[in-house]
């Protein structure tokens, strides 16, 4: 339990600075410049009952947070296991 907790909080703590990454790459930014990010998220668009504008923009944002979240939580675990595995094989 403690071990999730720790990642959680580690991945929380990665999730804004992952973000801003994932914006910053050239691919999705012609993504979004392109007009096919907007056709990508209209089913949630109407799902959510987005009124366009700002509302349609906080659903792309709560979207890249969350995925930014698991990929941070993804990133976290892994290197948790890593370096567990690594310690234990230089104490043995």
């Amino acid at each position: 339990m403690k071990r999730a907790l720790i990642c959680i909080v580690l991945a929380l703590v990665m999730t804004l600075p992952v973000g801003v990454g994932v914006m910053c790459l050239p691919v999705v930014q012609e993504w979004f410049a392109s007009g096919a990010a907007y056709e990508f998220f209209a089913p949630l668009f109407s799902a959510l009952d987005s009124g366009g504008g700002e509302g349609n923009s906080d659903v792309i944002f709560g979207t890249l947070y969350l995925v930014s979240f698991v990929v941070s939580l993804i990133f976290v675990a892994t290197s948790w296991t890593v370096v567990s595995r690594l310690r234990r094989n230089s104490h043995h």
